[in-house]
């Protein structure tokens, strides 16, 4: 009879359903992160030049003052009575107070730390304070540049979202799993070859000795050069 046992090479389809998978849950978390992050940036309050402005904060926590050098104000009656688009090829100098509904001065302090660079936005922090209770607050701007202006809000850099960065790490494991993948492919491609060559047909004849016992011996088909001699 035919001998069938051969060894088997472990499929690496897996490999390559991982690393597709994965890449397309990380593209959409980074894309999602990017969306939240442009939002974040649109929706910072704004105020020009020469504009004492009242905001309104609901939440405590830390804040920035930013100063943009690319962006659109809208209309703020007086202080800006029309939507203006703005762009500067370096930050205006530009300085800044707070203060509490009873006059009291916020305590702000230097921070460059923080940057963005949107579509339609850019700026980078020159402030932060700390909001221990919410009310209403005035924000006044003094610059020698008439149309420079000021941002305030949350935490805008789009280097520190939580959604863009996991997405960001799923798109790097997802490269290493493709990298192993086609390593895995490459490697079993090579052994299937190897078996496809050592593999040989092998026939066992079975035959009745005088003793009345069976035993077999290995018998191969003629090779062409055997036949040849004949």
């Amino acid at each position: 009879m035919m001998s069938d046992v051969m060894p088997k090479v472990r499929s690496v389809k897996w490999w390559w359903i991982s690393a597709v998978v994965v890449f397309a849950v990380g593209m959409t978390l980074a894309l999602i992160g990017v969306q939240r992050d442009q939002q974040l940036i649109h929706d910072l309050v704004r105020t020009p030049s020469g504009c004492a402005s009242t905001i309104d904060v609901s939440a405590t926590g830390r804040y920035y003052i930013y100063v943009e050098t690319k962006g659109t104000i809208a209309d703020l009656g007086p202080c800006n009575k029309v939507v203006r688009d703005y762009q500067f090829d370096s930050a205006p100098e530009v300085t800044v107070s707070l203060q509490t509904s009873d006059g009291s001065e916020v305590d702000m302090r230097p921070d460059n730390s923080i940057e963005y660079d949107a579509p339609d936005f850019a700026g980078k922090s020159v402030s932060t304070f700390v909001i221990s209770e919410p009310g209403s607050f005035t924000l006044v701007m003094q610059s020698n540049e008439h149309n420079a202006v000021i941002a305030i809000g949350r935490n805008a850099s789009m280097m520190d979202g939580a959604v863009l960065i996991s997405g960001a790490s799923l798109v790097l494991i997802a490269l290493a799993l493709l990298i192993l993948a086609i390593i895995a492919t490459r490697v079993s491609r090579r052994a299937r070859r190897k078996v496809a060559m050592n593999a040989r047909p092998e026939v066992y004849v079975t035959y009745q000795s005088t003793s009345d016992s069976r035993s077999s011996d290995p018998w191969a088909p003629p090779r062409p050069e055997d036949r040849a001699g004949q």
